[in-house]
């Protein structure tokens, strides 16, 4: 007897999806129209664990089809919140860097939706650097402490406009409201919108770093000044040639520590990278 044809309606969440999507190449012929399909599927977790991986998937060197972002930009706009929120969530922080206007469009009309889907486009146009973000960061931070999420202060990181420091401290400074997994990204979002700059403490360890690199020397407890900016960074990566010119301003005079850090250090691949 033959076996009944299994057709995309009859997909279910879990093992059943992973399956399919692990035999899906977008590039292979087909692939495309079975995602975009799937991505209009009856059932909310299909449409939503679809958003969540298809920017995860392998899309070549061209990225992702015009298709692609255009199901997952009409997933921000789904009667389910929760496939609106993983909508959101993949185009605005795993397509964070993709190009295409519509889904900055596609983020902004998102604003005013539940707190957890705004959220997400909140981040999302803040790491675009999309004008519309700061006012409504702004507004977010007006918010009683304790009713903002991460993503709100990552995303005023990411804009880091000083404005807003004072906002971000008063937030921050409500340690219940944090779990331990926050604190690095709490802790960025205040140095980003600092007035001051990024911190002497995180600058100065980041120069001893590249002084201890240029010399052979371990690098001892300096280390932790790079961990530091590397979370300060993975916030706001457009930073990284700001930070790098603040560590080499500490190097005058220090031919072997400049090259490291200019040409060795990973602050100075990632600053090239941004340039």
């Amino acid at each position: 007897m033959r076996a009944p044809v299994l057709t995309l309606a009859d997909v279910v969440p879990g093992k059943q999806l992973d399956a399919l999507l692990r035999t899906l190449r977008p590039a292979d012929t087909g692939a495309e129209s079975t995602l975009v399909a799937l991505a209009a599927h009856p059932r909310a977790g299909v449409r939503s664990t679809l958003a969540q991986r298809l920017p995860l998937m392998a899309h070549g060197a061209g990225g992702p089809a015009l298709a692609l972002v255009e199901a997952v930009v009409r997933l921000t706009s789904d009667e389910h919140p929760g496939v609106r929120e993983s909508a959101c969530f993949a185009l605005g922080t795993l397509w964070r860097d993709l190009p295409h206007p519509c889904v900055d469009d596609a983020l902004a009309a998102r604003l005013d939706d539940e707190p957890e889907v705004r959220d997400e486009a909140l981040l999302g146009l803040a790491h675009r650097q999309d004008p519309r973000a700061l006012p409504a960061v702004r507004r977010v931070l007006g918010e009683p402490v304790g009713l903002v999420s991460r993503l709100v202060l990552e995303a005023a990181g990411a804009l880091g406009d000083t404005d807003l420091h004072p906002l971000v401290v008063a937030h921050a400074g409500d340690e219940d409201a944090w779990d331990a997994d926050d604190l690095d990204v709490v802790d960025a979002a205040v140095r980003l919108t600092d007035p001051a700059g990024l911190g002497d403490d995180v600058l100065d360890g980041v120069a001893d770093l590249c002084r201890a690199g240029a010399a052979g020397r371990p690098p001892g407890r300096s280390v932790a000044a790079w961990e530091v900016l590397d979370g300060v960074l993975d916030v706001a990566p457009r930073r990284a040639r700001q930070a790098l010119e603040a560590v080499a301003a500490r190097l005058v005079g220090e031919p072997e520590a400049l090259v490291h850090l200019r040409e060795r250090s990973a602050l100075g691949v990632l600053a090239a990278s941004c340039a």
